[in-house]
């Protein structure tokens, strides 16, 4: 039977590294031109986090698991000006079934980089996996480009918002089979990821 307990979605603003210079790496990989938006000025609602799914699998205790993620993704904070608020992202990585995988120091390279979850022009989400504990502990980072002209002004209207958080999940299914084994978690939502930044 899948877990049907707590599964908890906090900002881990202050568990990465400095948000500040963070945030400027991130702007490269995310979009150009970029400059840093204080959040403070706005009142974003979080991002939600709904439909997730995880599979690891092996065929044996000699190989890696193959971790599969899914997960389904909506930005309130675009609604009036965007016809796509929302999305389905999808990562793949590979897990011992022992140790943590984390990112480096800087969050330059994570478990599962940034993939482009979909894509319009110049509106688009994008998500990562930093790091991955186990399948009950792993962050999730996400990003969402849209177009406001309500707080911004031409070039500038393009902003980019960035949400990251740790998700715990403390019950989930663990099988063993003749073929291998698998660990499978399944979580409806919604839950949240607080804005931690933007670009723009």
């Amino acid at each position: 039977m899948y877990f049907t307990n707590l599964l908890s979605l906090v900002a881990l603003a202050s568990a990465g590294p400095s948000s500040i210079n963070y945030l400027h790496q991130l702007s490269a990989a995310l979009v150009k031109p970029a400059k840093l938006v204080p959040t403070a000025q706005f009142n974003f609602a979080p991002y939600q986090v709904t439909s997730i799914a995880l599979d690891c699998k092996r065929p044996n205790n000699k190989t890696n698991y193959s971790c599969e993620l899914y997960f389904a993704l909506h930005d309130p904070n675009s609604v009036r000006e965007n016809n796509v608020t929302s999305c389905s992202c999808h990562h793949t990585w590979s897990w011992d079934g022992v140790n943590g995988s984390l990112s480096t120091t800087d969050w330059r390279t994570p478990v599962a980089g940034y993939q482009l979850c979909w894509r319009d022009d110049w509106t688009f989400f994008k998500s990562s996996v930093p790091s991955f504990e186990h399948p009950g502990n792993f962050s999730l980072e996400v990003a969402h480009t849209y177009h406001d002209d309500e707080n911004f002004t031409v070039p500038w209207d393009y902003p980019t918002t960035i949400a990251t958080g740790e998700v715990i999940i403390y019950e989930y299914y663990e099988g063993v089979k003749k073929h291998g084994d698998k660990i499978c978690l399944r979580e409806m939502g919604p839950v949240n990821a607080t804005v931690v930044g933007i670009l723009d």
